[in-house]
């Protein structure tokens, strides 16, 4: 979305997400840091940083803007922090003209698939692009709602591409799954636990 804001009599436009829905994975990744910091820093330094991780305001331009503008990029933000991401989980999602399917079997996970996982879930806030790329592989073979996408290999160059183009709308979804996944495998193992204790 278009926002109209004021320096020094000046009027500029400048793009700011309406939910988390639209903003992409890079911005997301810098706002989850600022949000996180433990840095003792100003409240309103940190709604700086955070309008500046969301749009495509220079910093040195929120700091020179006049009242009714930053007023008006307060509601912007208090409507955009609000929002609820989408929590439905895509399997398919289209970047530049490629399909990409969301691992379709993780219970045949190759260990080179697993050990990369494991390690970048360690930085997960630095590393949600890689992950991703992992998660989310070209589609090779599709037939109803059954596919089967690429090998697993490493690569970089899908993890940037997803790190600008994905947005939360698009892989929140795969985040409330395996926090789910990760709840019910606790609590079978509890369970499990339990009955071997008997």
């Amino acid at each position: 979305m278009k926002v109209k804001l004021f320096k020094n009599n000046k009027s500029f436009r400048f793009n700011i997400p309406k939910t988390w829905n639209e903003l992409n994975l890079g911005s997301y990744i810098k706002v989850m840091k600022v949000l996180k910091s433990k840095e003792k820093i100003h409240e309103i330094e940190k709604i700086i940083r955070i309008l500046n991780s969301i749009t495509d305001i220079p910093k040195r331009d929120l700091y020179g803007l006049d009242a009714k503008s930053i007023g008006k990029l307060g509601v912007h933000l208090t409507t955009f922090l609000e929002s609820v991401p989408t929590q439905e989980l895509k399997h398919f999602i289209k970047i530049e003209g490629v399909e990409y399917g969301f691992h379709p079997k993780l219970v045949d996970m190759s260990l080179g698939e697993f050990v990369d996982l494991e390690t970048y879930v360690e930085n997960l806030e630095d590393n949600l692009h890689l992950i991703l790329s992992i998660l989310y592989r070209p589609v090779t073979a599709k037939k109803k709602d059954k596919y089967r996408i690429e090998e697993y290999k490493p690569n970089r160059e899908r993890a940037e591409l997803f790190k600008k183009h994905l947005t939360v709308g698009d892989f929140n979804g795969a985040s409330v799954f395996f926090y789910d996944l990760g709840t019910t495998l606790i609590n079978n193992s509890k369970k499990s636990l339990t009955q071997t204790n008997k």
